[in-house]
């Protein structure tokens, strides 16, 4: 009887566990796509100020933009 119930409780803990590492994982991928969307967001910058000095370029030449 306490074999059965020492059984179930281990099951339990197991199920735990892997809950755990799921939910750290989660955690993990949200953190990622947070960095990748930052990542973006500044390259987005970075491409609109070369644009912008590219423009800025063609106008002191007197290149039509």
């Amino acid at each position: 009887m306490f074999e059965l119930f020492n059984v179930g409780l281990e099951m339990q803990k197991r199920m735990i566990d892997i809950q755990m590492q799921g939910v750290e994982a989660a955690r993990q991928m949200v953190d990622a796509a947070q960095r990748n969307a930052e990542a973006g967001l500044a390259a987005t910058r970075a491409g609109e100020a070369g644009m912008k000095a590219m423009k800025g370029w063609m106008r002191l030449w007197g290149m039509r933009d």
